[in-house]
């Protein structure tokens, strides 16, 4: 008689705060999803950043009559470059790790496409990390 094991479950999410600079404070979680299998696993968190870490986030910078915000250190600004060469792993996270979830609070993804928020790609396309401060959101994505 075969018996198979599946390897997989469910975990309770953290926030990923290794990922994020240490002036960013988290207020609450609005949404947290987290599956792991035997080869990959899936997060998807979204918080509610202070109004003190919105404000600490952003620097800007004169140059040349124009102002323009400069992302932290290792961090890109919006909208997100077009970079066809590279895999983009973290969407399939974009929706919460279950459709028993439902889709994460915000438009995170959206504000890749505008100005205004910053992100950080992790791990080869495996992960993203974003951060809105106008809204005062951030948010984390991975599957890989």
């Amino acid at each position: 008689m075969a018996v198979a094991i599946t390897l997989s479950g469910c975990t309770e999410p953290t926030w990923p705060k290794k990922y994020f600079p240490t002036e960013m404070e988290v207020k609450r979680t609005l949404f947290a999803s987290s599956e792991f299998g035997l080869r990959e696993g899936c997060d998807a968190f979204v918080a509610e950043i202070s109004d003190r870490a919105a404000t600490r986030l952003v620097r800007v910078e004169k140059k040349d009559s124009r102002v323009s915000a400069v992302p932290p250190n290792g961090w890109r600004s919006s909208p997100m470059e077009d970079e066809s060469n590279t895999h983009r792993y973290y969407e399939s996270a974009f929706g919460g790790c279950n459709s028993a979830d439902g889709p994460p609070l915000g438009d995170l993804p959206g504000a890749l496409k505008r100005p205004g928020a910053f992100y950080r790609i992790i791990n080869n396309g495996e992960a993203i990390a974003i951060i809105v401060p106008n809204a005062k959101l951030a948010g984390f994505f991975n599957f890989g």
